[in-house]
């Protein structure tokens, strides 16, 4: 099976997942995996529960000495409420809101951002106010998205406003400069890997850990607590609240002597609550989303209007767009083959045959590279990658193999 092919067949399962199991509650593990579903029944010990632990299908009863935490209805918990005069593209002001709403890599793509941020740019607005209402998704689109924020640090400040940032959506959250909170909103349970990933403990909680040390890295840059930024990520990580001032220090090992000091979470993968953010220091307390709200947070700054929700739509349908475009136009090459070689079977004249499937090869190498630099004008990097895989090389050796095939070789 060509990489192509294998990076389109996992994608449409991903997606089919997505679509089949909606991130309406969510069953944290005590070993840090992540049950997303639904919860079906509840007694004083035991969950039973449906959906997927690492895109692997479960329904089952679980013990709940087993679950460090079950946070119920994310799709629908505290409903975005960005609403903003429709303004002129011309328009100007203090802030520029762009919702993060939906899945990274399905309803989120990079491309609305960075088209955002330019805009914000060209138009002197100082400050992008990301919404974020997400169970997470592919690592790809939120990490990139966070190191593309990363590029425009001396032009923008960025302010994350959660509704919910659970899983890959805290890549973006941890590379904003400010943290709000909504009452009922929730935030981290990150593990990215699993067994189930590698098939090796040992090398998933490798990779957990360099993820770990990037994302820590990166929120320690931005003035968040690094060992918060651990412990959302791996298991067995401890964080200790230690009064300082008039507010809290948030470490990952107990002091030997600060009191008053709390441990806020030891082991499970932690998921934190509004009151538990505002509590500690780790976002400020926001009603909701309304752009009056976010205005007055703010400071009573000035919205630049709409044009953000614009750029994420716009993003949304580009980008899925031109996945449907190469799948429909790699399967019409696939058919094409396929059709010439069965006609070889019966041709007086191989050689012809053999010809006319030189020719879709010259075709597909020249087409791919087209297509590729729409995926890198998309910022779509796995389909970038897919294609880079698939090389005229590649294309070369299965052409050859065909060709052998036919000449009875």
């Amino acid at each position: 099976m060509s990489m192509v092919r294998w990076f389109l067949i996992m994608f449409a399962l991903l997606l089919a997942t997505i679509r089949s199991v909606r991130a309406d509650d969510m069953v944290y593990f005590n070993d840090g995996r992540v049950l997303v579903g639904e919860v079906l029944k509840e007694t004083d010990d035991e969950i039973e529960a449906k959906g997927t632990i690492a895109g692997v299908e479960f329904h089952s009863t679980f013990k709940k000495a087993q679950i460090a935490s079950v946070i119920r209805n994310v799709s629908s918990r505290s409903p975005s409420k960005v609403e903003a005069d429709v303004k002129d593209e011309n328009a100007s002001g203090d802030f520029l809101i762009v919702p993060l709403k939906g899945t990274f890599g399905k309803d989120i793509y990079p491309l609305g951002l960075i088209n955002a941020m330019d805009w914000a740019v060209k138009h002197k607005v100082p400050r992008i106010v990301m919404v974020i209402d997400s169970p997470g998704g592919y690592v790809w689109a939120s990490k990139y998205m966070s190191e593309k924020m990363k590029d425009y640090d001396d032009k923008l400040n960025f302010t994350m406003v959660i509704e919910n940032s659970i899983s890959a959506s805290i890549w973006p959250t941890f590379a904003s400069d400010n943290i709000f909170i909504t009452p009922g909103g929730t935030f981290g349970g990150a593990v990215v890997y699993h067994m189930t990933n590698t098939g090796s403990a040992e090398v998933d909680m490798k990779m957990n850990s360099i993820l770990a040390a990037e994302v820590a890295a990166m929120a320690e840059k931005k003035g968040h607590s690094g060992a918060l930024a651990k412990a959302m990520m791996m298991s067995g990580q401890q964080v200790w609240a230690v009064p300082s001032g008039n507010t809290w220090k948030l470490l990952a090992t107990k002091p030997s002597d600060a009191p008053g000091s709390r441990q806020i979470g030891a082991g499970e993968v932690f998921t934190l609550t509004g009151a538990d953010c505002v509590t500690y220091g780790i976002a400020g307390a926001i009603p909701d989303t309304n752009e009056s709200s976010v205005s007055h947070a703010l400071g009573d700054l000035k919205s630049a209007g709409d044009q953000g929700a614009k750029f994420m739509d716009q993003a949304k349908t580009s980008c899925e767009g031109l996945i449907k475009q190469y799948k429909a136009w790699r399967q019409s090459l696939d058919d094409a083959a396929e059709k010439l070689t069965d006609t070889a079977q019966t041709s007086k004249d191989k050689e012809a045959v053999i010809r006319k499937i030189d020719e879709l090869t010259s075709t597909y190498t020249n087409r791919i590279g087209k297509l590729k630099e729409r995926a890198k004008q998309l910022h779509l990097m796995p389909l970038v990658n897919a294609m880079e895989s698939e090389d005229a090389t590649g294309v070369r050796k299965t052409i050859d193999k065909i060709k052998a095939k036919i000449r009875g070789k």
